[in-house]
């Protein structure tokens, strides 16, 4: 899997000034206003999609992906087990972490397990305060690791 980004230094992943709610991956992605060179960001995603985005990118890097910051992503998961006690809790602190590391959009995470019906999968409930400027608003999603070692969110 290849590392989409490397993590911003400082963990500047987004202006939350009120002015965009563009990371800033999607801020140098957008194109460029002809002739004024600067950047275009009004057709950008909504603040909670742009988190999305970024948490999705966050949850399926693989640490070492990213030269400059090792620690960006995901451990390897091909060998955990389900019947594990530690497992469990273990993949939540670390989503947990990177979290409050990688989307500083997101302030007060916690991520809860939840049942899952097939087996090798493992569920969690994240809740979040998203902030916007001086601002928050609670946010929550689910995310679930597949078989495929692959997290997909829900929300």
């Amino acid at each position: 899997m290849s590392c989409f980004a490397p993590p911003p230094i400082g963990g500047g992943a987004a202006a939350i000034d009120g002015n965009s709610v563009a990371s800033l991956f999607e801020r140098l992605e957008s194109a460029r206003e002809p002739g004024t060179g600067s950047l275009e960001v009004a057709r950008g995603p909504s603040l909670s999609e742009s988190v999305l985005a970024n948490v999705r990118r966050i949850l399926n890097a693989r640490q070492g992906c990213c030269e400059t910051r090792p620690d960006f992503g995901m451990p390897d998961l091909n060998d955990i087990s389900r019947e594990a006690s530690e497992t469990i809790p273990a993949i939540a602190r670390t989503v947990k972490a990177q979290l409050e590391a990688f989307e500083p959009r997101l302030r007060e995470v916690l991520v809860k397990p939840m049942p899952t019906e097939s087996p090798g999968e493992f569920a969690f409930s994240v809740s979040a305060a998203l902030i916007d400027g001086e601002s928050g608003e609670a946010m929550r999603f689910d995310t679930v690791l597949g078989n495929d070692r692959q997290m997909r969110l829900r929300n």
